[in-house]
């Protein structure tokens, strides 16, 4: 087997919940050693996520594969001293509290740098290490909310809607994981480590698309635009003859002249209002209305393989049934059969990223709390088994 990209790299993971362990799973997809020290007793607070598996949250289990686990009491007195040990040989430490807990852990950045000057720490937080809402407590729909995210999701006179899923958090995971290995790229260097700081409510404002720009450069503010797409046109989601929603992109100037073939409406190709992507934005509606009136006469098996065959964009809006049966992505293995030792082989979600050389990959199951402790401490601490014993017995682990 081939090296693994982040062999060698050994990430103390104190998250919980996505946007902390989304960024270390993606670490350790990639090969690092991550060792996720969780609240003794209770673990990481998404154990206790609806639904379960067979008395495992499928919450948790989604975003902690390729991980070990060991468990510590952050109120016993031996607790920063048993973490310090182990941060004293890592290369990377991730937390996602909220601002100010690792100071008040005693673990500041300037302590951690103390104990181990090339550390890499990651800090993921609602609102970041600084500015004027530090403090405050955010989760996911926060970020939506107050990035203007929410805002601009839905109909044009309806209400805003939040996007389907936990969307920020997931994103901060990744430019967290991106931050890392930038900070792990320049410690080559420099043999520094540094703080990565990394906000929910800034990652949402970056998915806000062109908003910024358009505000302060041309006074304009964006709007809810339903299923439309924002800069070609038509491009929008119809309704077929069986019932379902197929999306159509014929918005660019070569695609819209294979969709009046389709259409036997080439008549509007010598019209340059209809032909040219600038002047059809005056006739928004009346092309999605030849759309939607050639998709409502047809099924939606026949529209996609016409669209296929004239080289449009389109795609059905699948259900999650339907999804996770996609030829595609079975063939990408984000659909992939992963053994686990408590219920075999099962269904799950596979890495993103691909590689020629040191693909990324699931190395083991989601760890069952604590399941790790033995090893981890023995080997981290270079204790014997007698000390491991005596820690366990103070109740520190």
């Amino acid at each position: 087997m081939s090296k693994k990209a982040l062999e060698g790299i050994k990430v103390i993971d104190l998250s919980r919940v996505i946007a902390g362990p989304n960024c270390t799973m993606i670490l350790g997809d990639l090969g690092a050693e991550i060792i996720k020290i969780e609240k003794k007793g209770e673990g990481d607070i998404s154990r206790g996520y609806e639904p379960f598996y067979k008395g495992e949250s499928t919450y948790f289990m989604t975003y902690n594969r390729n991980k070990k686990s060991v468990t510590l009491d952050f109120r016993h007195e031996k607790a920063v001293e048993v973490l310090e040990k182990l941060i004293v040989n890592a290369d990377v430490l991730v937390e996602n509290f909220k601002a100010g807990t690792l100071e008040k852990m005693g673990l500041s950045p300037e302590r951690l740098l103390e104990l181990n000057p090339r550390i890499v720490i990651t800090r993921i937080s609602g609102f970041g290490q600084t500015g004027p809402y530090m403090n405050r407590a955010c989760f996911d729909a926060v970020a939506q909310s107050l990035s203007g995210l929410m805002d601009i999701t839905g109909e044009p006179k309806g209400n805003p809607v939040m996007v389907g899923t936990y969307v920020c958090d997931l994103m901060a995971g990744v430019y967290a994981a991106v931050g890392t290995l930038a900070a792990l790229n320049s410690r080559n260097s420099t043999c520094k480590g540094q703080v990565v700081d990394v906000a929910l409510l800034d990652a949402a404002s970056a998915m806000t698309h062109s908003a910024i720009l358009n505000y302060f450069m041309l006074g304009l503010v964006m709007e809810r635009n339903g299923n439309q797409d924002r800069a070609a046109w038509p491009a929008n989601f119809y309704t077929t003859r069986d019932g379902r929603m197929v999306f159509i992109h014929a918005g660019q100037d070569p695609a819209f002249a294979n969709l009046c073939k389709i259409l036997g409406r080439e008549d509007l190709l010598e019209n340059d209002e209809y032909k040219f992507l600038s002047n059809r934005k005056k006739h928004i509606d009346e092309c999605d209305t030849l759309v939607r009136s050639w998709t409502m006469q047809n099924d939606l098996e026949f529209i996609l393989e016409t669209c296929e065959k004239s080289g449009l964009p389109c795609a059905p809006v699948n259900s999650i049934e339907e999804m996770i049966h996609n030829e595609q992505l079975i063939s990408r293995q984000m659909i992939r059969d992963v053994e686990d030792d408590k219920f075999g082989t099962i269904k799950a979600s596979g890495p993103v990223i691909k590689m020629s050389d040191t693909n990324p990959d699931v190395y083991r199951h989601a760890p069952r709390l604590g399941e790790d402790n033995l090893e981890v401490y023995m080997k981290e601490l270079c204790i014997t088994r007698v000390e491991y014993e005596e820690l366990v017995s103070s109740g520190a682990i």
